[in-house]
């Protein structure tokens, strides 16, 4: 009997031991985009979004354990029903094939939504900070910056925080290969890319609104190598609102604007809205008076995803690359 309960024992010891170091190893400290100190899941299984195009799209692209996401809902889009932002454009998802739960608005935050999925991991957008002291008592919170990084960077985060590093540079790879194809075009076509200079703008009512850094469109910009005007490139802000009388300022060889139908734009809303701003837009601007001003959907575009870049990345180059072109000043 005393030979009994000394191997039970130190069976007991050698279970303990092999368990307890992986006990400790499922959890590290990240240090998120507001300077906090979390402890979070090294593989997390219950990820829960608070935003849907910058969050939930690429967690759903690489596979990620996500169970709740936040929802928009917009008469004009999904019969009025909630839908992801960017994740239902993008990869066409809907709530209910996977088991994603809607956990309210990106803008109204439902707590008691949030935690009855018992998420293990929530990821939330900088803008939204003042949820964060709520949803870090349902579970481990982490804050990203959504306009201080590029975004491949930001998805890149979103990949570490997840646990799916290695289908991120997976479909990293990929896209790099689509890229380097889509180089060699504007090669042959324009020759050097830094000599085409590309605006993305937006005429408002309040001003005309213009962008260093509009996520996925930006990027693949910066990638195929085109410049931006330099009042553009050189403000401090991600986007800022100008005065429609510093519009030939953002001159350029092309320019680009978005539209989103579940706002209830569309192309010819979006046309109008320069009109309404300036509407003489078209005669002082190069691209207006060229026909060298083109529209993407916002939500095809906008989505941290790889099929958006794939997207906008097409886009892009059959509108500059595919077809004859009057540069910037030759008509002057």
């Amino acid at each position: 009997m005393h030979f009994l309960i000394k191997h039970i024992l130190a069976v007991a010891f050698v279970a303990f031991a092999l368990t307890a170091p992986a006990v400790a190893d499922d959890t590290r400290i990240f240090v998120d985009d507001m300077g906090h100190e979390v402890e979070i899941p090294v593989a997390p299984q219950r990820i829960v979004s608070m935003r849907g195009e910058q969050f939930a799209a690429p967690l759903i692209e690489m596979g990620a354990n996500i169970v709740g996401s936040t929802g928009r809902t917009d008469p004009l889009l999904n019969d009025g029903k909630p839908y992801i932002r960017g994740a239902y454009h993008a990869l066409d998802y809907r709530f209910g094939d996977d088991g994603i739960v809607w956990v309210g608005s990106p803008n109204e935050h439902d707590f008691e939504a949030v935690a009855a999925v018992e998420p293990d991991l929530i990821i939330l957008p900088d803008f939204s900070a003042e949820s964060y002291d709520k949803l870090a008592l349902i579970a481990p919170t982490v804050v990203i910056n959504i306009w201080g990084q590029s975004m491949l960077e930001r998805y890149r985060k979103i990949a570490n925080i997840a646990g799916t590093l290695d289908e991120y540079e997976r479909l990293l790879a990929r896209y790099n290969e689509r890229l380097e194809r889509a180089r060699a075009t504007i090669a042959d076509a324009i020759g050097d890319p830094a000599s085409v200079s590309v605006a993305v703008a937006h005429g408002a009512e309040d001003g005309l609104r213009v962008y260093r850094d509009y996520g996925t469109l930006s990027q693949v910009l910066r990638d195929l190598g085109f410049s931006m005007p330099a009042i553009i490139a050189e403000q401090e802000e991600a986007n800022s609102t100008l005065s429609p009388e510093l519009i030939e300022e953002i001159d350029a060889d092309f320019i680009i604007d978005t539209y989103f139908p579940a706002f209830d734009q569309t192309v010819s809303s979006v046309t109008a809205d320069w009109d309404a701003m300036l509407p003489n837009w078209r005669d002082l601007l190069h691209a207006g008076r060229h026909n060298q001003f083109f529209m993407i959907h916002r939500d095809e575009m906008r989505a941290v995803t790889f099929q958006s870049l794939r997207t906008t990345l097409d886009i892009v180059v059959a509108n500059i690359a595919s077809r004859p072109f009057v540069p910037l000043g030759a008509d002057k």
